[in-house]
């Protein structure tokens, strides 16, 4: 258990620093003169991607959360925030749903891996406009960071406890229908009738 939720965070940690990077690489280079272009590339592909994947996937959720599609939203959130001006963009609200995403998205202590990356992606923006302002944006996500993660952790928990009632209703089921099916006694099989219908209205609750 302790393996693989050291997995999953080493791996969904990886994704969100190499987004980072790959944001920092395109704002700090020549290729800042693209950001329009890429942003556009990016938004097209995304587009394109989920049509042919509803299409084979009928009725599943449009966002899986894949790693891919992680890097791929932090990125073009992050273009966009900074084609119209970085931490004085009238879109840097757009960074707080990300804070709060990403636990819905990955496990709850990457928020602060995310948080370290917006630290570095920023540190350049921070010195230009109002400096005081830009702090206090800084130090905003600092702030609601720990929330996140706490908000992040308690879902987690009742995602887990909510799989392990569905487990245990669905045992219940089993061993009801195993029964009833040995059984050859009406009123018995009544009673488990009506603890196989009880268990599903469980289920469904």
């Amino acid at each position: 258990m302790l393996y693989n939720y050291t997995m999953r965070l080493v791996s969904q940690s990886a994704t969100i620093l190499l987004s980072m990077l790959a944001v920092l690489a395109i704002i700090s280079t020549p290729l800042s003169s693209y950001m329009t272009p890429i942003l556009a590339i990016i938004i097209i592909f995304s587009v394109i991607f989920i049509i042919i994947r509803q299409r084979g996937r009928y009725g599943e959720d449009i966002f899986s959360g894949s790693p891919i599609e992680v890097a791929t939203v932090i990125v073009a959130l992050m273009l966009a925030v900074f084609l119209t001006g970085g931490l004085g963009s009238n879109l840097f609200f757009l960074i707080y749903f990300l804070i709060f995403g990403i636990v819905f998205l990955s496990e709850p202590a990457t928020v602060f891996i995310l948080l370290l990356g917006l630290f570095v992606v920023f540190y350049q923006s921070l010195f230009e406009g109002d400096m005081v302002s830009n702090l206090i944006k800084l130090g905003s996500l600092a702030l609601l960071s720990p929330v996140s993660y706490f908000f992040g952790r308690e879902f987690a928990r009742r995602e887990k406890l909510e799989e392990e009632i569905d487990d245990k209703t669905g045992q219940i089921l089993e061993d009801a229908e195993v029964i009833r099916k040995q059984n050859k006694d009406p009123e018995l099989n009544d009673e488990i009738e009506d603890i196989k219908e009880k268990a599903n209205d469980l289920r469904k609750e």
